[in-house]
């Protein structure tokens, strides 16, 4: 049965972080994320993730849903790496993936460090009233949106760390 891993958090709470450190047991699945494709737009135009941000959303988004809708056709497992913050963004996005993918929400806690991780990304800003917006309209995921499992980072990790001695 193909999975839905959809990460939600607000920016700078670990979400892409776990996804590199998780990378061995992810190697099969797509990753659906805008900041993919637009930290390689700014690559590939020497440019930084700010400056190409506003002329690069949109067609990194239309590209990302192509990309979902390939993997689903494919049967593929989905992370689905963007903040997904509310019952409602989360919706538009669960409406795409069948009924027989096993849905799991991962939740990210914004960390203690939220403004020292923030300002360790260069190039990568979020103004003030932006992040504020994003946190008060976190929500904490529910199995009536359709999940079918739903973590909290820390106890996934711990429970893949078992999944790993079992193997």
């Amino acid at each position: 049965m193909p999975k839905l891993y959809m990460l939600i958090g607000v920016p700078g709470s670990g979400k892409s972080t776990w996804i590199k450190n998780n990378v061995d047991i992810f190697k099969d699945a797509m990753i659906a994320s805008t900041d993919n494709l637009i930290e390689l737009a700014a690559k590939v135009n020497n440019k930084t993730y700010d400056q190409v941000f506003k002329e690069a959303i949109g067609s990194a988004e239309k590209a990302m849903y192509e990309m979902v809708m390939g993997a689903v056709k494919d049967d593929m497992n989905i992370i689905w790496d963007q903040t997904n913050l509310n019952r409602k963004n989360r919706a538009k996005k669960l409406i795409m993936i069948p009924d027989h993918y096993e849905k799991i929400a991962i939740f990210f806690s914004t960390p203690d460090d939220l403004d020292q991780r923030l300002a360790n990304r260069p190039g990568k800003t979020i103004p003030y009233h932006v992040m504020k917006s994003m946190l008060s309209s976190l929500e904490y995921p529910q199995h009536d949106e359709g999940f079918d499992v739903i973590y909290d980072v820390i106890t996934f990790n711990n429970r893949m760390e078992m999944y790993k001695e079992l193997m």
